[in-house]
């Protein structure tokens, strides 16, 4: 009546593609794309899978449309940091979108950063409880990025820049991480599932940075 089937085995004991909930994880970037909100607002988006297979993808806003950085800026430079590039440069390439209507992904042709791809990183993710951008009135939980890290060594992009070598701050940074709710909720505010839906519209190094300048460029990938 039923013959083994290793690979729905083995799907029982998955927990989905995405990652969906707060802590520490090691991986890579799939690819980053560079983007520009209706706003004027620019940042990056950051397509990342943890070594188990999951993934994540994180819209970093860095900069206003006048010039004024945001917090995502500054977790940019930590990430160049982490993994010793002094610059990035938006070239073409292919990127995955959702289509909302048919619930299937495609290809398209963006701004992807090939310094990126590929590359192994560290990451630190927050559960946060947010007013739903689909359903006024009731909230959604999502993971947002909250840290980087250097995957091989687990420093972190100040012990980087000092020129430490003993890893200490990011584990004190694990140990105050916590999920994040909602301080004031919204009227009649209910609880959703998490929201993997699209965003709301909304530099360089001194000389003595002890790495050099990386001249090779990493081939770029799709999820």
């Amino acid at each position: 009546m039923y013959q083994l089937d290793k690979q729905a085995a083995m799907n029982a004991d998955s927990t989905g593609k995405w990652l969906n909930e707060t802590g520490k994880y090691i991986g890579k970037i799939l690819y980053a794309e560079d983007i520009e909100a209706q706003t004027g607002t620019r940042g990056i988006v950051l397509n990342l899978q943890a070594n188990d297979g999951r993934e994540t993808r994180q819209y970093v806003y860095t900069t206003k449309k006048d010039g004024e950085k945001l917090s995502g800026y500054d977790l940019l430079m930590a990430l160049m940091t982490c993994l010793k590039l002094r610059g990035i440069k938006p070239v073409q390439g292919p990127v995955k979108r959702w289509n909302k209507d048919t619930k299937q992904e495609y290809t398209e042709q963006g701004n992807v950063f090939p310094e990126l791809a590929n590359k192994p990183i560290g990451f630190l993710l927050q559960k946060t409880e947010e007013e739903s951008r689909k359903n006024q009135g009731q909230t959604a939980w999502a993971a947002k990025l909250v840290g980087v890290f250097e995957a091989g060594t687990e420093l972190v992009a100040a012990e980087i820049l000092s020129g430490k070598t003993k890893p200490e701050a990011l584990a004190l940074r694990v140990a105050q991480l916590a999920d994040r709710p909602m301080k004031k909720r919204p009227a009649a505010a209910s609880h959703q599932d998490y929201d993997y839906g699209d965003p709301p519209a909304g530099g360089g190094f001194d000389d003595d940075v002890p790495f050099r300048q990386a001249y090779a460029r990493a081939a770029w990938s799709i999820i």
